[in-house]
């Protein structure tokens, strides 16, 4: 049997769908990219370096459209000739959402507003920093920018009595640099420093949390390009095979929780998510009694992928660890169900 490819992210997604008995549009076409993590004009088919900044690229979702060079304003959502008879050429606008890549060696997250992003940095000046942007990861406009408000929570109590939390050491946020990010001089912290950031985007909006995990200091230098070769996953054959993996991509995820490294969570979540759907394949050599246990355990289990993934993304910590844990629990049956229990770890 040949082994199954899965791709879980950073796939090239061409949507072409079009029917032209009803006169319907064409669906945006969209393909990743390497572009800079700060000159999204960058467009590059394979790895390397911005010209502009030198950065290293990443890998980026973009919408693709075809213009003419003499003529701009024509955006066509297919291929097609232009006026004066040559091939249209390919334009590439970035998707919203696709690239969370950090700018400034910080930590990335997005807000649970699903527009709003946040890159927050420590660096050895004992500072904290951070860098809002919009729903295209674009520096936050300077009218929207002035309307935040927040402050960086270093250490807090829960009242288990009432159900409250108490600040106990709280730093205001002060817009800096000419409003190119807000800051807040928590002082010297023993890393790993663990810093919680409380913002309200505008004075009537929610108030949101992030948790920050900075293992070292943050350095603004040149980001790493995306590891491809990650997400490219292969799922065995051999049953036994799915169950050890399963168990190591869970483990790899309770590290990956433990030490804060949220936005790292969703490659081996996904992982994590493919091995159950392959195992949900192969509920049929299971007895009757057992089908449906099984069932329920995948559906579970990838159910938690997505929910670690996208709490991975806003950076809340018991949003992430519940998702997990929901995740553990279910790759703790599916593997129960189907052979001898493999060891998932968990967060303690």
């Amino acid at each position: 049997m040949t082994t199954l490819r899965l791709l879980c992210g950073f796939a090239l997604i061409v949507v072409t769908s079009f029917t032209a008995m009803s006169g319907q549009a064409p669906e945006p076409q969209t393909e990743s990219i390497w572009s800079c993590p700060v000159h999204a004009v960058v467009a590059e088919q394979n790895p390397g370096k911005c010209p502009i900044c030198r950065r290293d690229l990443v890998i980026v979702t973009a919408t693709v459209s075809w213009t003419c060079p003499d003529r701009p304003e024509i955006d066509r959502p297919s291929p097609g000739k232009c006026p004066d008879g040559s091939p249209a050429e390919k334009r590439y606008v970035q998707s919203t959402h696709a690239n969370h890549n950090p700018r400034h060696g910080g930590l990335f997250f997005m807000a649970p507003d699903l527009w709003h992003h946040l890159e927050g940095t420590y660096q050895s000046d004992e500072i904290f920093r951070a860098y809002l942007y919009d729903d295209y990861t674009k520096p936050l406009p300077q009218d929207l920018a002035k309307l935040v408000t927040g402050r960086v929570v270093t250490k807090e109590v829960f009242d288990s009595a009432t159900r409250t939390t108490k600040e106990i050491a709280a730093f205001p946020l002060k817009t800096a640099a000419g409003g190119e990010y807000l800051e807040a001089r928590p002082g010297r912290m023993k890393l790993p420093a663990e810093i919680t950031v409380k913002v309200k985007f505008k004075n009537d909006a929610d108030e949101y949390r992030f948790d920050f995990t900075f293992a070292e200091f943050s350095t603004d230098k040149a980001a790493a390009p995306a590891d491809v070769a990650a997400s490219l996953f292969e799922v065995p054959d051999d049953l036994s095979a799915v169950l050890k993996l399963l168990g190591e991509r869970v483990t790899t995820i309770g590290g990956l929780v433990r030490k804060g490294a949220f936005s790292e969570v969703w490659v081996p979540a996904f992982q994590a998510k493919d091995l159950a759907l392959s195992l949900d394949a192969r509920t049929r050599m299971l007895p009757l009694a057992k089908r449906a246990v099984a069932t329920a355990g995948v559906e579970r289990l990838v159910r938690a992928a997505w929910m670690l993934d996208a709490s991975g993304d806003t950076g809340n910590r018991g949003e992430v660890e519940q998702s997990y844990e929901a995740l553990a629990a279910a790759a703790r049956e599916v593997t129960a169900t189907f052979g001898p229990p493999v060891g998932a770890g968990g967060v303690r």
